[in-house]
């Protein structure tokens, strides 16, 4: 996680707030006042996001809001060592949050989900998609004009991240910023992708997901020859 967003500094279109990794004493230290704020994550403020290291799926992700709720966020996870990150309000005007799943096959990108949910810690299994149809709708539409609306807005930050990354095929989580720019809050070659959602209920999933395999597909079977 620090590495991929130190990768991304400097890239004009993108928000990649800066991750460091502490061990346990440092972030004590700043709980108890020893040490601030700027001095283990330089020109952040608070609140700042906390994960322990080699968490996923949001396991021991909070929002911090200062030294005293890192105290309490110590004293309840026992690990050794943590990644900090400046918090990015990226509520849209409607007061929800909504977070991007993007794959890229040889720089080319598809949209595998989009989640909205009030929390901003957004997941799509939690972001209660399954129960509401206004946001399969969005998701649905989002899907359809991908490649002329979304991938469009951000075509120069898409070139930015298969610039630096350099990869057959890679995705990110993102979303978008108040100012029109791509937050991107993970890049992995491992983020999960798949066609099993129910067709009942997601008819225009299937359709940009087997797009996407059969763009990787075809990756292969060219390389092979």
């Amino acid at each position: 996680r620090d590495l991929a967003a130190g990768r991304l500094a400097g890239a004009a279109e993108i928000i990649a707030p800066r991750t460091v990794r502490h061990g346990r004493a440092v972030l004590a230290a700043l709980a108890h006042g020893v040490t601030e704020l700027a001095a283990v994550l330089t020109g952040a403020d608070w609140p700042i996001i906390v994960r322990p290291v080699g968490s996923h799926a949001g396991r021991g992700l909070e929002r911090i809001d200062g030294p005293g709720a890192l105290g309490a966020y110590l004293d309840g996870h026992a690990e050794a060592s943590f990644y900090i990150a400046p918090f990015v309000d990226y509520r849209s005007p409607d007061g929800l949050y909504r977070k991007y799943r993007v794959a890229f096959v040889e720089g080319r990108p598809f949209l595998v989900h989009l989640a909205i949910s009030g929390h901003w810690m957004v997941h799509y299994l939690n972001a209660g998609m399954l129960d509401d149809a206004t946001r399969r709708a969005e998701e649905a539409q989002a899907m359809a004009g991908f490649d002329q609306g979304f991938a469009q807005r951000h075509r120069r930050a898409f070139a930015a991240l298969t610039q630096r990354f350099d990869l057959d095929y890679f995705g990110i989580d993102c979303a978008e910023t108040a100012d029109g720019r791509l937050l991107v809050f993970e890049v992995d070659n491992a983020l999960i992708v798949h066609d099993m959602d129910p067709p009942e209920l997601f008819p225009y999933k299937s359709p940009a997901v087997r797009r996407l395999f059969a763009a990787f597909q075809d990756m292969l079977e060219r390389r092979a020859g």
